[in-house]
């Protein structure tokens, strides 16, 4: 099949094209590699930028645009319009609902299928806070030709819209990047001490994630191991009212981590964590971080929200409540006073990008 993606080309505060991230660019490399020719629209709202470039093999065309600009608008309508005249067997929107949008007119002008990708719960992004754009996205729902959602738990959400071709297609993980490596070397790697346990954690930094109770539970906890550390790697997302009060005795904290750095952090830790406050974003994501954790075999707490719970809840002193500090510390202090070995790198063939791939290539064989 020939298929436009339509995307942003910055998502989870990450640029997918030059850092070669997430959801967007390896489920469909990937699902290239399956006979398919993949071409990307890729919306540079930061940068904006206007220039044609490669990625595994998949043609890239980054076009600029500004959200608050109605000409920007209909510019990027037209640029997607013509882009579709070039015969597309299929365009899938992701990554932001006003793509949603954009595929759904250009795919009936074109006449060409359309997908509509739900790799989140659309409904917290700004988008949302647009004028009727509520009734607007729930309309694409229904008249997509096929759904896709990152989460099982999103799939039940969405039934109110729509029951049939929805299909559940999670964020897998790269096992040949993530996999496990001896402690030492991934602390020296990362000028960490030796001798202390260490909690990890790497992702998005804000309160809906659950930092601030993760903070806490870490400082109580510091008071039965004086010498316990903290490791936070991500960006720190700015919220309006929100603050992260991350400078205290024992936290570590990086930003500037690349997917190696990350796979450092989390063999270098003794305990890496996903500590998910339950709220409308939570309940329906699958972070890549629960698979890039079980690729690495470090052992795991995280809290039961969504399909996190349901992936690890087969893992006993595992799973806690969430919004919970005295459950979280809980948890975290059996952890770090019981040796236990397990093996969730076996649990993850699913999850792997190419085995998704393979998933998502038999659901679009039905178009």
């Amino acid at each position: 099949m020939k298929i436009l993606v339509l995307t942003s080309r910055y998502t989870a505060l990450r640029d997918i094209i030059e850092e070669d991230f997430g959801r967007q660019t390896r489920l469909f490399a990937a699902l290239q590699k399956l006979d398919n020719q993949i071409d990307f629209f890729c919306v540079d709202y930061k940068k904006k930028e206007h220039k044609d470039t490669k990625l595994h093999g998949m043609n890239i065309h980054i076009k600029p645009f500004t959200p608050f600009n109605p000409l920007s608008h209909i510019k990027l309508y037209k640029q997607l319009k013509k882009q579709l005249k070039q015969k597309y067997d299929l365009i899938i929107a992701t990554s932001d609902p006003l793509w949603g949008v954009f595929a759904h007119k250009t795919a009936k002008a074109t006449k060409t299928p359309f997908l509509y990708d739900l790799h989140d719960n659309y409904e917290v992004y700004q988008t949302y806070k647009l004028p009727f754009f509520k009734y607007l996205d729930h309309k694409i729902i229904k008249e997509a030709d096929m759904v896709t959602t990152v989460s099982h738990t999103l799939k039940d959400y969405i039934k109110k819209w729509r029951k049939n071709n929805v299909y559940v297609i999670q964020n897998g993980v790269d096992i040949d990047l993530f996999k496990e490596t001896r402690q030492a070397p991934a602390r020296t790697a990362l000028k960490l001490p030796q001798t202390p346990k260490i909690i990890a954690y790497a992702g998005s930094l804000q309160k809906q994630q659950g930092i601030h109770i993760l903070i806490e539970a870490f400082q109580e906890l510091q008071e039965e191991f004086p010498d316990l550390l903290l490791f936070l790697a991500g960006r720190i997302k700015k919220v309006k009212g929100e603050e992260l009060h991350i400078q205290h005795k024992g936290i570590i904290y990086k930003d500037d981590l690349n997917q190696k750095g990350v796979v450092q952090v989390i063999n270098a830790a003794d305990i890496v964590v996903i500590p998910n406050t339950d709220n409308a974003f939570t309940k329906y994501c699958f972070p890549y971080k629960c698979v890039e954790y079980m690729a690495c075999n470090t052992p795991i707490v995280a809290t039961n929200v969504g399909d996190v719970g349901i992936f690890l809840k087969q893992f006993p002193h595992t799973l806690c409540k969430p919004d919970d500090v005295e459950d979280l510390k809980e948890k975290l202090k059996y952890k770090l006073t019981h040796e236990e070995k397990i093996d969730y790198r076996k649990h993850i063939k699913k999850n792997t990008w190419d085995a998704i791939a393979e998933k998502l290539n038999t659901i679009l064989k039905q178009l």
